[in-house]
């Protein structure tokens, strides 16, 4: 089965654009429960050179706390980008307690937007907040993807800010996973009014999306080679 069933331009790139919301036991010591997290991701990035061994690169990584105490995103995008060499910005989501939402005046279109939270100042005034991305979805009536393309390119090895790399597999096998193909519209922010690349600015039309839950297994940096050797076909499914 192809990953691309309908094709996929010659002149264009894939980018994979989500939202999420995470429970990690890990940030359970810290007293942390809930995360929502944004991201930007380039898949097919050819990091050994070789013209045929996937990695993602991540243009943007943003995460905060649920509930409007974004600031709880503070501890581990330091951790992820000094230590784990994965570079994490503080960010701010609407919705603020889930991937996505419902919008007001019709409820089978939902909902996402992202920003970086640059200068948090709750003492004194807002905080400077530029646009990272909007996403505005309804259920796909005609799907231009399957759920393994997007198993295929999530599950790539991330390239990180050391040299080294990072498999991150999420398993969409669970009683609890409820798989739901997506169409609709993605809107980068460029440098001008957001946070995001000039390269990868614009609002993005009948784009192919997916919704599912997922349980995920983080391992540690390693090789670039070794990342890539050991990608679990089970993901990938």
């Amino acid at each position: 089965m192809k990953l691309f069933p309908t094709g996929f331009p010659a002149d264009s790139h894939p980018v994979l654009v989500g939202t999420g919301y995470q429970n990690d036991i890990r940030m359970s010591k810290l007293q942390i429960k809930r995360l929502l997290a944004g991201n930007v991701y380039v898949p097919y990035t050819d990091r050994l050179r070789d013209g045929k061994t996937p990695f993602q690169y991540a243009v943007r990584n943003y995460i905060g706390g649920v509930n409007g105490e974004d600031l709880m995103g503070v501890v581990p995008s330091l951790v992820g980008t000094t230590l784990d060499g994965t570079t994490i910005f503080v960010g701010t989501f609407a919705p603020n307690n889930d991937a996505y939402a419902p919008i007001s005046d019709n409820p089978n279109e939902f909902t996402a937007q992202v920003k970086r939270l640059i200068v948090p100042n709750p003492a004194s005034g807002p905080a400077v907040t530029p646009e990272a991305f909007d996403l505005l979805f309804s259920t796909a009536s005609t799907p231009l993807y399957t759920p393994r393309t997007f198993h295929a390119l999530i599950n790539q090895p991330q390239i990180l800010n050391n040299g080294l790399c990072q498999r991150n597999p999420y398993y969409f096998n669970e009683t609890f996973t409820k798989e739901t193909l997506r169409s609709g519209t993605v809107t980068l922010y460029g440098p001008t009014a957001g946070d995001l690349p000039q390269k990868l600015a614009g609002r993005f039309f009948n784009q192919g999306g997916y919704s599912a839950s997922a349980s995920s297994l983080g391992y540690n940096p390693e090789e670039c080679t070794s990342a890539a050797a050991k990608v679990d076909p089970k993901a990938l499914q």
